[in-house]
């Protein structure tokens, strides 16, 4: 067996009182890592198309990847997986802090869970085994409250995976949490665990994971210390000052969308407030995952005032603060961080929360809702107090929350025809605060990677320092209104975050050191020989296997909607955006041709399948597609 995998997954059918253990074989986890790879190939063979994601039926994946758990910078990430129940598409979120190192300690690689549980329970992971326990007490409890209580019984080295009371309540927006504060939160995939009465995965094993080679492991991890020392690429930022520093660069630069996407930084009055230094007198230590020097992430607390805090919080991430802020057009950061506090102990998605509140105070301002709808609050852009008490609302599932609460998709066809425009969002699923009229390449992402509406998968904005030494002949410099030929690029870009994920490594590493120090980690761990071209291959598989899930389940991406003022219909008449249009159908068509797809139908050709060496996803279904 390889290293940096344990060899056991386990599946559990909670309704037949069914537990399996099993492993992949070497050759499959060679093809698709672990992650979401490995549970884009369990999920696909082991579910039945169309069937409902809150649903008996429905299997839920809790996967780590085969970097995660050793003692090397940013390689914490855990993946939560299935089919989305916010936009019946391929779902996966990815986690960090320290449960999914954990969780290999306990003696798995990954969890998968189908069927329904009559009462609440979670489950105890330890040395390789499975436990059930009754969940009644802590149903109810938030998330930090559930974490405290599980620790409280199984030991401060115990990590919990939980929902709060906004998965119980199955809505389309909650998130697991773990770390309290480190949230899996698109996608909704925390109301399949509320739908199988599931409040918690709680991982307590004392193991190691072993590596196949030590001294290239350790080789490679002084070559990332030391460029992590040295400020390489972004790692100056996440050591710093986090995602939280670059608020105001964004809302600036026109990165950060404003005023529900139909404004601009000139629209946003003393914006200068969310500078990182206004934030810096909250915080009181800076955190990171395991074994991660980088340390991103950290605690705040607000003392005094109406938006006191009793306990730590997490800093709000920049998603969170654009959000939260200039989404709403609010410059008040103890207003971010509460209503980030609230979401987290909910758990609840920030990004999808932030949105859903700037579509209802877009529709409250055009009078298409009045107070009458609104409990009573005042929905104006900008109203610290109304932004917070609807943040609530949402979390609870209260009043007009309720309807916020599964996204404004459902929330406007509640409110009526005339919200639509300024409902934002790609099949379901709110956009993160990046503005594809500052970066073209990311409507493509948003529009076509299976998990729609997501800016993480194609990392088309930036890119891994050195990368330029293994791919000569890409293109990067793209000018603003330059549509050809960007496909290219972002199917190598789109291919290695695939690989990234998958592996259990962050982002934020990825940006701050060679590819070169993943695939060396990589190959130092599983005593294998990838090659960067082999690398690549696995990543483009892995986006095809999650591509050809939606496409048995009958959706083409090419054919969601896009919302149009992204587009620049309207055009921005000021702001870093003014006149900034997109040409999305060319760039789709390009990245079609590129990726080898079918336009009609979605489909990879037969060749690319082969070449891939995914026939065993060809099923009938798939298959009579083709023919038509």
């Amino acid at each position: 067996m390889p290293g940096g995998y344990i060899g056991k997954n386990l599946f559990v059918d909670i309704s037949k009182n069914k537990i399996q253990s099993f492993d992949f074989s070497d050759d499959e986890k060679r093809k698709f890592i672990g992650g979401y790879g490995i549970g884009a190939k369990y999920i696909y063979e082991n579910q039945n198309p169309n069937i409902d994601s809150l649903g008996e039926e429905s299997i839920i994946g809790v996967l780590a990847g085969p970097l995660t758990g050793l003692r090397f910078p940013a390689v914490a990430r855990f993946t939560v997986c299935g089919k989305s129940p916010l936009t019946n598409t391929w779902g996966d979120s990815n986690g960090s802090g320290a449960f999914g190192p954990k969780l290999k300690f306990s003696g798995i690689d990954s969890l998968f869970i189908k069927g329904k549980s009559d009462k609440p329970i979670y489950y105890i992971v330890d040395n390789g085994n499975l436990k059930v326990e009754n969940a009644s007490a802590i149903w109810g409890k938030d998330t930090y409250q559930t974490e405290d209580i599980l620790k409280d019984i199984y030991g401060k080295k115990a990590e919990v995976l939980c929902i709060g009371p906004s998965g119980e309540k199955e809505m389309k927006l909650s998130a697991l949490i773990t770390s309290k504060g480190r949230a899996a939160a698109r996608g909704g995939l925390a109301a399949i665990m509320g739908s199988k009465k599931i409040k918690a995965i709680v991982a307590v094993g004392e193991s190691s994971v072993n590596v196949a080679n030590e001294e290239d492991f350790k080789l490679t991890k002084i070559k990332f210390l030391k460029d992590i020392k040295e400020d390489c690429g972004f790692s100056y930022t996440y050591k710093n000052i986090g995602t939280t520093g670059t608020t105001v660069d964004g809302l600036i630069g026109g990165d950060s969308p404003v005023k529900n996407w139909f404004g601009s930084s000139s629209d946003m009055t003393e914006y200068s407030k969310l500078e990182y230094e206004n934030m810096r007198k909250y915080i009181q230590a800076r955190k990171g995952c395991f074994a991660c020097p980088i340390a991103c992430w950290g605690h705040i607390k607000i003392d005094e005032g109406k938006y006191k805090l009793d306990e730590y919080a997490h800093i709000p991430e920049y998603e969170t603060c654009s959000a939260f802020g200039s989404y709403c057009l609010n410059n008040n950061f103890e207003v971010i961080i509460k209503c980030n506090d609230i979401c987290n102990r909910y758990g609840i998605d920030t990004i999808s929360t932030g949105s859903s509140l700037s579509f209802a105070i877009n529709c409250f301002e055009e009078g298409l809702i009045s107070k009458k709808d609104t409990d009573g609050i005042e929905l104006r852009w900008g109203n610290s107090d109304a932004i917070v008490m609807m943040t609530e609302n949402i979390a609870k599932g209260e009043g007009f929350g309720k309807i916020l609460s599964n996204g404004v998709a459902e929330a406007s066809k509640i409110i009526g025809i005339q919200s639509e425009k300024y409902a934002i969002h790609i099949n379901g699923q709110e956009l993160p605060a990046h503005d594809p009229r500052f970066q073209p390449s990311l409507a493509v992402i948003y529009s076509l990677d299976a998990t729609p509406g997501r800016h993480m998968q194609g990392s088309c904005f930036c890119k891994p320092p050195g990368l330029e030494e293994y791919v000569h002949d890409l293109k990067f410099d793209f000018q603003r209104d330059e549509f050809t030929g960007r496909a290219k690029t972002l199917k190598v870009l789109s291919s290695l975050m695939h690989c990234i994920q998958t592996l259990g490594a962050c982002a934020f590493g990825y940006f701050s050191t060679s590819i070169g120090t993943f695939i060396q980690c990589y190959n130092a761990a599983t005593g294998w020989d990838i090659s960067f071209d082999e690398f690549l291959e696995t990543g483009e598989r892995i986006g095809v296997a999650r591509h050809l899930f939606n496409i048995r389940e009958g959706l083409n991406p090419i054919n969601y909607k896009f919302p149009e003022v992204i587009l620049g219909v309207p055009l921005l008449d000021k702001g870093p955006l003014k006149g900034a249009k997109i040409d999305l159908k060319m760039m789709q068509k390009e990245y079609y041709n590129e990726m080898d797809w079918d336009i009609e139908n979605g489909l990879p050709s037969k060749e690319k399948i082969k070449k891939l060496e995914l026939n065993s996803f060809l099923d009938g279904r798939i298959l009579e597609s083709r023919k038509g």
